[in-house]
């Protein structure tokens, strides 16, 4: 390999670990809301139905009610506001994590960066 392949290489590698960087919080921030809600969503003692279905994926199968969407994602976004991120970014990751337990659509990392690039 040539010096300048491997200048390249690095280049690349260093622009993938960017790119990865920039969604992964945001996603780890979406994931961690889904099962924070997937855990309020049913007693324990009723998610035997669900065995084996991790929390953050339940409202696939179950989608929420609307009308115990904050209830289900209380206190979700508060670590993402602690490791610094913008309201405007909070908001736009909140809205798309209360469409997604709406719908009951799983989560995609496409969808989550298609709402990324309209901030």
């Amino acid at each position: 390999m040539s010096a300048a392949e491997a200048v390249l290489e690095r280049m690349n590698r260093t622009a993938m670990v960017t790119a990865l960087g920039v969604t992964a919080a945001p996603e780890l921030a979406v994931l961690r809301a889904l099962e924070r809600a997937g855990n309020r969503m049913f007693p324990r003692s009723e998610r035997a139905r669900l065995k084996g279905v991790p929390p953050w994926e339940i409202y696939i199968h179950l989608p929420a009610d609307p009308s115990r969407l904050d209830e289900l994602l209380t206190a979700a976004w508060e670590l993402p506001a602690v490791a610094g991120f913008p309201e405007e970014l909070i908001s736009a990751l909140d809205a798309y994590t209360r469409t997604l337990l709406v719908s009951g659509h799983a989560f995609d990392r496409d969808d989550l960066q298609r709402v990324l690039a309209r901030l």
